[in-house]
């Protein structure tokens, strides 16, 4: 059985990570020395003797970033989706999409810029993590279209 290693609290999967991939690797990614890393290990509900992991760090970044909406919310996005990048993933809503038009008409109509945009970015060579990005929004609004005609399905 895998490990669900989301339910830990940061310094859980830091002391997981170093048992992992060593002590030595970890030094080198973060250019610190040993006694930091442990410090990382430690649970700091028994210990003076922890530090706030980088984990714990870059949440706190994107949580600011996000904060800020618009620019900073998309620099957040764009973020996770380079860290996930590895994985051979990136970053989706947690949430089912909710229709913003009041019919099924409007929101096919409202599904167009997001596309439109899209096409755009790709045509003019635009940054890749911008195009990632403006894919996600075309998803979320024909997600939102599927989503009404579901709704008018059910209610008819």
């Amino acid at each position: 059985m895998t490990p669900k290693f989301h339910a830990h609290e940061p310094w859980e999967l830091m002391n997981t990570a170093k048992k992992l991939v060593g002590m030595s690797a970890l030094e080198l990614i973060f250019k610190v020395g040993h006694s930091q890393i442990y410090k990382f290990c430690r649970n700091p509900r028994y210990t003076e003797q922890s530090s706030r992991t980088p984990i714990e760090r870059v949440r706190m970044l994107l949580a600011d970033l996000a904060e800020q909406g618009g620019k900073g919310f998309e620099l957040s996005r764009a973020m996770v989706d380079f860290m996930a990048e590895p994985l051979g993933m990136h970053l989706a809503p947690n949430a089912a999409a909710v229709p913003d038009k009041p019919t099924l008409t409007e929101e096919c109509m409202d599904d167009y810029p997001a596309l439109v945009a899209l096409h755009a970015a790709m045509m003019n060579g635009s940054d890749p993590l911008e195009v990632e990005a403006l894919l996600d929004d075309a998803k979320q609004e024909l997600e939102q279209t599927v989503a009404k005609f579901n709704e008018e399905i059910e209610a008819a």
